[in-house]
């Protein structure tokens, strides 16, 4: 259990039911169960074996709460709250326009494109309660979203970064930031990219936003 893992479970809020999609191993609805955060769980995937490897997993003891879907996305699956992990943005946003029904609660962990993510849902009427980035051998954005009933604003700043990093920065999102900052300092010394100009001055101006936070 890695702690990309164990953050995207703890981020689960408790539900009668959870869809898994992508679920790979089913590590995330296994430990929704097993902590009583969900009382059914859906695992999706469009792979069949990956699926057969969730359910190897899954408890015998549990099997009644849980049933094994093989397709792509959440199309016709109907829950409480979607766990959608270790995906681009842009696979995300897809699997989310193309579900029939859309759950009150969202809990997302996109691998890239996160002001997709974060644009799609304040259109879509979610509110974002968690946004935040953290370092488990790399860095991972993890995004809690709660269904509404009108579409949020949020700056470029906010998109880009996510609303809760700049209100109450973590040791890590300010390390990414400052990272960011010197790679994009050092590329500016070798050429003179107008992109990642504009990328070095929002970064300096995140960072300005959290020192103010702070």
């Amino acid at each position: 259990m890695t702690l990309r893992l164990q953050k995207i479970i703890e981020a689960i809020p408790t539900v009668q039911t959870l869809a898994d999609v992508g679920c790979d191993h089913g590590y995330i609805g296994l430990g929704a169960l097993n902590t009583g955060k969900a009382k059914r769980v859906s695992f999706v995937d469009i792979s069949q074996p990956s699926l057969n490897k969730a359910k190897d997993n899954c408890p015998k003891e549990s099997l009644d709460n849980c049933q094994f879907i093989c397709q792509d996305g959440l199309r016709k699956v109907v829950c409480d709250c979607a766990v959608i992990a270790g995906m681009g943005g842009l696979e995300i946003v897809d699997i989310l326009q193309n579900a029939e029904t859309l759950p009150d609660t969202l809990v997302l962990q996109p691998m890239r494109n996160q002001f997709d993510v974060r644009m799609f849902l304040s259109i879509n009427c979610y509110e974002i309660v968690t946004d935040v980035k953290f370092f488990d051998g790399k860095f991972y954005d993890l995004i809690v979203a709660k269904r509404d009933n009108k579409p949020y604003s949020l700056t470029y700043l906010e998109l880009s970064f996510g609303l809760t990093n700049l209100k109450n920065p973590t040791p890590d999102f300010i390390k990414y930031l400052k990272l960011e900052q010197e790679k994009y300092t050092k590329i500016l010394t070798e050429c003179k990219d107008e992109q990642v100009r504009i990328k070095l001055y929002f970064v300096n101006k995140a960072l300005a936003t959290v020192q103010e936070a702070k």
